[in-house]
C-alpha cells in the first residue's frame, strides 16, 4: 500500500450466489479483468452486483427452462457438451458487463490530466466490453451472436 491508500491486493470479498447461479469474487474480477487500483473497492462491489443483476435478467426464461430440463445449476448445464462451461460463460457475461459500466467511470475516480489514459476510459473500450458480455449471454442461450432488427 502506498501513501495514496491504493493497494495491489485483490478483494476477498465474494458475493454470493443464489444457489443457482455461482458465488462471484471480486478478487478474481480484479485480478483477471486487471482493474486500474484507482477504483474503490466499494465502487467495484457496486459494479459486480449490478451486472451480475443485468446478467440474471437477461438469462431468466433460460433459467426457466434449464431448471425444468432438471438442472440445479448453472454448473450442471453443459455448453457444447462440457460440463462447467456454463459458469465459466455467466462469469465472462457479469465481469465484461462490470468492467464496462467501471470504465465510464474512471474519469470521476482518476482527475489528474496526466494520469487520462484513454485505454482506460474511452467508449469504444467500453462498447467492447459490453459487446463481449452479450456476445457470453448469446452463447449460454444458444444463439447467434448476430442480432437483426427491423425498422
Amino acid at each position: 500500500m502506498s501513501f495514496s491508500a491504493i493497494t495491489d491486493q485483490p478483494s476477498t470479498v465474494t458475493l454470493p450466489g443464489d444457489g443457482w447461479y455461482p458465488d462471484l469474487s471480486v478478487g478474481e474480477f480484479q485480478r483477471v479483468y486487471r482493474l486500474p487500483a484507482e477504483y474503490a473497492a466499494a465502487l467495484v462491489e457496486d459494479h459486480l452486483g449490478l451486472a451480475r443483476l443485468w446478467a440474471m435478467r437477461q438469462l431468466q426464461a433460460w433459467r426457466a427452462a434449464q431448471e425444468a430440463a432438471g438442472f440445479a445449476s448453472l454448473d450442471a448445464v453443459p455448453v457444447f457438451g462440457m460440463a462447467g462451461e456454463a459458469t465459466r460463460l455467466f462469469k465472462r457475461a457479469v465481469f465484461c458487463h462490470a468492467k464496462a459500466l467501471l470504465l465510464g467511470q474512471f474519469a470521476t475516480v482518476e482527475r489528474r490530466e496526466a494520469a487520462r489514459e484513454d485505454a482506460k476510459e474511452g467508449p469504444d473500450v467500453a462498447d467492447r466490453f459490453y459487446a463481449w458480455a452479450h456476445d457470453a449471454i448469446a452463447d449460454l442461450r444458444g444463439r447467434g451472436r448476430i442480432d437483426a432488427d427491423l425498422v
